[in-house]
C-alpha cells in the first residue's frame, strides 16, 4: 500500500469513495451545470422552463446538462401530466444536498 493510499484511509475515505466524489465534483466543473445545480438548490421544485429562462443558451443544451446532473444522481426530475397540462420539477437528491454542503464548507 502506498503512502498516499494509507493517508486517505487515515482521513476516513476509501479510494473508491474519493473517485466517486471526484466524478461528482467533475460534473460541476461546467459553468452551466454548476449554475443549474445552484439554481435548483435555491429553488426546489423548479420547472425546466424556469431553469431554461435563466440561461442564454439553447434549451437543448440546458436539457443536456440537466441530464448529466441526473445521470450523476445530483438532481432528480419528476414529470406529471394532468389532462393537457404537464408539470416538471427538479430537486436536489440526497447526494446532491451532501455535495452542496461540502461546497459550502469549502467556500467559507
Amino acid at each position: 500500500m502506498t503512502r498516499s493510499m494509507q493517508s486517505s484511509k487515515l482521513q476516513g475515505i476509501s479510494r473508491k469513495e474519493a473517485q466517486r466524489k471526484l466524478m461528482l465534483y467533475g460534473a460541476l466543473q461546467n459553468r452551466i451545470r454548476l449554475d443549474a445545480f445552484l439554481l435548483i438548490a435555491e429553488n426546489p421544485g423548479i420547472a425546466f422552463n424556469d431553469i431554461a429562462k435563466r440561461f442564454k443558451e439553447d434549451k437543448a443544451l440546458v436539457a443536456y446538462h440537466l441530464g448529466v446532473l441526473k445521470a450523476m444522481r445530483l438532481v432528480s426530475f419528476t414529470y406529471d401530466r394532468k389532462g393537457k397540462a404537464s408539470y416538471s420539477s427538479y430537486n436536489l437528491t440526497d447526494p446532491g444536498k451532501k455535495i452542496l454542503g461540502e461546497l459550502a464548507t469549502v467556500t467559507k
